[in-house]
């Protein structure tokens, strides 16, 4: 089980910050776009012991992941969490077999990452419908001099997950609650054939 330490950053730019990773001597891990979906009981139990199970397919690779509390906490600034995570050969198949024991998808969403490893830290450039973000994955000490060195440490930060940040967004924007976060289709399109010329 790996324990993940993270914090987002809000009100960024993406194409600055991604300028400074690569002059900086960032290494690359990729740009893509991600589809999720996250699994729950009807009665929303896993949500209610803050565990999150999700389905994420990228590159056509298909990525199971649970996340949960941890059982020991020590003092943070960052969002820490267990995170369990495997590659799956088949996404449709799954998907059936997690509905076929009684869960049900609770909402999907999907976002485009440019993920680089720098200073010790992995950091996640995310462009989703309702905004631009980085998430830094790091320790206390190291999160913090890895946004300072990329310009972004006078940003807002947060622990909400973007789940929560939907919620947040649709009731600030007066939108009717929905727990879906997912591009419109032509955007959609031009994201993925701009990722096609990467």
């Amino acid at each position: 089980m790996v324990l993940e330490s993270e914090l987002k950053f809000l009100d960024v730019n993406l194409k600055e910050t991604s300028l400074r990773l690569r002059e900086g001597g960032g290494e690359s891990l990729g740009r893509y776009f991600e589809t999720n979906t996250v699994f729950d009981y009807p009665d929303r139990s896993l949500k209610k012991r803050g565990v999150l199970l999700r389905l994420r397919e990228r590159q056509g690779q298909a990525v199971l992941t649970v996340k949960r509390p941890p059982r020991e906490m020590k003092p943070t600034q960052l969002k820490v969490f267990e995170e369990i995570e495997t590659m799956v050969g088949d996404f449709g198949a799954m998907r059936d077999s997690l509905l076929a024991v009684g869960l049900t998808e609770a909402f999907g969403y999907e976002k485009v990452r440019e993920k680089w490893r720098y200073m010790d830290c992995v950091v996640c450039l995310d462009t989703l419908p309702f905004g631009d973000f980085i998430e830094i994955e790091g320790t206390d000490v190291t999160v913090y001099a890895c946004a300072e060195a990329l310009g972004i440490g006078g940003c807002e930060t947060t622990k909400q997950t973007y789940h929560g940040l939907n919620i947040e967004h649709r009731h600030a924007s007066g939108l009717a609650p929905d727990e879906n976060f997912r591009f419109e289709a032509s955007v959609r399109d031009d994201l993925l054939r701009e990722l096609g010329k990467d």
